[in-house]
Parts: C-alpha cells; structure tokens; sequence
C-alpha cells in the first residue's frame, strides 16, 4: 500500500454560479483558468482540477503551508472580478490519489468536502478544519472571523489584498493600481489587512508542526 502523504485540500465552489449570465460565466472560467496556470504555477506540488463548471478542488503536499494563502488569493481575485466562491480548507493526509483529484480520498479531502456544504447552508465563504478536534476548533474560530471580515469587501479592497497576498510592495501596489501609496494603504486598512496577515502568520506557523 502506498505511504500516505500529509496533504491540504482545497475545494472551492462560485457563488451563485447559476445565475450568471453566459458572459459573466465565460469572465469566471477566464480568472479560474488563469488563475490555475498561473498564480498556482509558482507552487510547483499545487495541482488544481475544475469540475462541473464552477467549482474546483486543489491540492498541496510539500507547500500545504500556503494553503490558506492560496484560497484567500483565489477569493480575492474572483471578488475583485465582482464574483463569489465558496472555499473550504482540509489538512489531513491523501490515502489514495488517482489521476483526478476529485476521485481522489483521504483525511484531507473528509476534512475540506463536508464543510463546504455546511458553508453552503450557513452562507459563510470560507472554512478551515483537520482531522483534530483542538485544531478544528481554533480554526473554525479563525474561519468566523475571516468570514465577518472578507465578506464585505469591495472590488478594489479584494484587488489590493490579492495584490499584497502576491508579495507587491505599497509603493508598487500604487503604480499598478495608478493611486497614491496612502490610498493603498487605506484599502488594505479598510480590508482588515492587519487581522489577516496575523491569522495567516499563525497557519503558516502551526501547519508544519501538524
């Protein structure tokens, strides 16, 4: 039997998906698609599957510590975008793996699958558990507020925090954006930049240990 791996899975599903139109849901598959072949392109073990249209599962192995960082980039580029999507993080181990990621089974995918449908019945965006009952409970604790904060984003607030999530500076975040540096500053403020980046330091911290 093949060793398992520690894995963290990410399974992600747009909000609202059906009510868009056939434009705004060729826009939506543009941003998955570049969002796959690009951004995750720089995580090497990340690999990424879209299933019935609007919905993706992503997994990590040796990069599973970036996890979080990944669903918030792929969250704050759809939002920016003016679209929605649903994320749920497992940390756990993959059991077996096929050659599609949806056919694929172990604590991990348990772990991230069945909260996603929770968050479907509560209308919350975002959701990390593992197979510990202690890890669990901070992290839905950690999840809530995520959710208070992200869900109020606006456009630009989520094109800034993506932005910062890819590693760009203020000053180089203003030259892209064509605004000045404190006008940055303001939307990553007013995104609730500060509590993320401490929520993502103590994921990336615990993660390694697990």
């Amino acid at each position: 039997m093949p060793a398992k791996k520690k894995a963290a899975v990410i399974t992600g599903d747009v909000v609202n998906s059906s009510a868009l139109s056939t434009a705004a849901r060729k826009k939506m598959q543009r941003e998955l698609v570049s969002f796959e072949k690009g951004t995750l392109a720089s995580w090497p073990d990340a690999v990424m599957q879209q299933y019935r249209g609007d919905s993706i599962q992503a997994i990590l192995t040796t990069n599973r510590l970036l996890a979080l960082r990944i669903g918030l980039l792929l969250q704050s580029r759809l939002m920016a975008s003016k679209f929605g999507i649903r994320i749920s993080i497992g940390i756990g181990e993959i059991s077996y793996q096929s050659g599609n990621i949806i056919t694929s089974d172990g604590s991990a995918f348990r772990a991230s699958g069945p909260y996603l449908d929770e968050l479907k019945k509560s209308g919350e965006i975002i959701s990390v558990a593992g197979t510990d009952n202690d890890f669990t409970a901070e992290w839905q604790t950690h999840s809530a507020s995520l959710n208070y904060i992200i869900q109020d984003w606006t456009p630009q607030q989520a094109e800034a925090v993506d932005l910062q999530l890819m590693g760009f500076t203020q000053q180089q975040m203003a030259r892209k954006l064509k605004i000045t540096q404190p006008s940055v500053h303001q939307r990553l403020q007013g995104a609730g930049w500060p509590v993320i980046q401490k929520i993502l330091e103590r994921f990336e911290s615990v993660i390694p240990h697990l």
